[in-house]
């Protein structure tokens, strides 16, 4: 089940412009990002240079099952942003799920 669409706008800046993306938008770049970090982790822990074997299929699963997760880790954030904000520690891995 998706969360209702919002209407607030996360601004990115890059090299080259600035980038106004929904919430939904931002977290499905952040979930496609951190299943990168891991998958990257991962290989450096099975000491495997080449990763040709890694599917979109997967990565499209991990953006659809983490999306909702990380909707309410970016709300939450966007709430206590004045205090530190401790990353949670992902229950499928024992590596935290952002450095």
């Amino acid at each position: 089940m998706q969360s209702q669409t919002s209407k607030k706008v996360v601004n990115v800046k890059t090299k080259t412009k600035e980038h106004a993306l929904t919430v939904q938008e931002y977290a499905r770049w952040l979930s496609l990002i951190e299943g990168i970090e891991l998958v990257t982790k991962k290989a450096q822990q099975l000491k495997k240079n080449d990763i040709d074997w890694i599917k979109p299929l997967a990565f499209q699963k991990y953006i659809t099952e983490r999306f909702e997760s990380m909707v309410d880790e970016i709300e939450l954030f966007e709430k206590n942003e004045s205090e530190t904000f401790k990353i949670p520690v992902c229950t499928t891995s024992s590596e935290p799920l952002l450095k």
